[in-house]
């Protein structure tokens, strides 16, 4: 590629990017900039593309919210503009953009605060949390607190579940079962399955025979992959070799617990090895308790299992 090939492709594709000004303002994020006589002139500016739609006059929600909104459309239109004539241009575009989403362009009087008077003299006040039902109704509730003298208290709205607080979910925070047909959570907490870097016991419900294990994973996985073995009957795996060996391939149920949770997989199998020294689970193999064993018996004591 020769140099003037690639100047020419070079200011084209600048000029592809590059923003011409329109009666002399120039648009640059959400403001219009204007040199003039070497003075700066800026005022609020809304793309073409831009719908301009807020939260409607009618939606369903508190008044305190509405009005946030507005005051924040009129907060932007002022803090971005630089002089007398700009505010004016970005008020009037505010206006229409609020009139337009159903409000009333007048701004209305500011109620002067009324002060709270509580019974013991402080700011403290209890909150009485209620879903949000109408503007009406909140007025109706507040309006029988006073009459109840009760000064102390404040109402708090709680918003209705929308469709975003419905589907969105922090599984950091998430103790629901994730389990179908679950045998861990019954025996413990919601979300136990779901935990991982565990110390857990399975016990047979039918001869009450116990196994010990850890895993770094989500207990469920562990659990699924002990129950695919009884059902196969393994006998390379605890649950399928007791069900051949101790019960003549009859099925039976099982119930889990939490002995111990521990992230770091030393400590996590150092506490499973005692815990196998604590209790003696028949499911366990002999091989396994006696490595177990050799190192850590002076360390039982301390366990306190």
């Amino acid at each position: 590629m020769s140099v003037s090939e690639y100047s020419i492709n070079s200011r084209s594709t600048l000029a592809s990017h590059e923003k011409k000004p329109c009666e002399g303002w120039l648009p640059y994020l959400n403001t219009q900039l204007m040199l003039a006589n070497g003075t700066l002139h800026v005022k609020w500016y809304r793309k073409e593309s831009s719908k301009n739609i807020i939260l409607h006059a009618r939606s369903a929600h508190p008044v305190a919210v509405k009005r946030a909104i507005v005051r924040n459309v009129f907060t932007t239109a002022l803090k971005v503009s630089s002089g007398e004539t700009e505010r004016q241009e970005s008020l009037r575009l505010a206006k229409e953009i609020i009139s337009s989403n159903g409000y009333s362009p007048q701004p209305r009087r500011a109620r002067k605060p009324q002060a709270a008077i509580t019974s013991n003299g402080s700011e403290r006040r209890l909150p009485l949390c209620l879903p949000f039902i109408s503007d009406r109704v909140s007025a109706a509730i507040r309006q029988c607190l006073i009459q109840a003298q009760l000064h102390d208290v404040v109402l708090v709205n709680i918003p209705d579940e929308n469709i975003r607080r419905q589907l969105v979910r922090n599984r950091l925070y998430d103790k629901a079962c994730v389990s179908r047909n679950c045998v861990v959570c019954p025996n413990g907490k919601t979300g136990d399955c779901a935990k991982s870097g565990v110390v857990y016991q399975i016990e047979c419900e039918t001869c009450h025979a116990k196994y010990i294990g850890e895993t770094g994973r989500p207990l469920s996985v562990r659990i699924n992959e002990h129950l695919a073995s009884k059902r196969r009957q393994s006998l390379i795996s605890p649950l399928g070799k007791h069900r051949r060996e101790d019960h003549d391939g009859a099925d039976f149920d099982i119930r889990c617990t939490i002995l111990a949770l521990e992230s770091d997989i030393s400590a996590r199998k150092a506490l499973e090895a005692l815990w196998i020294l604590a209790r003696a689970p028949g499911l366990n193999s002999r091989k396994e308790q006696m490595s177990i064993t050799s190192d850590l018996m002076p360390f039982l004591s301390l366990c306190e299992l």
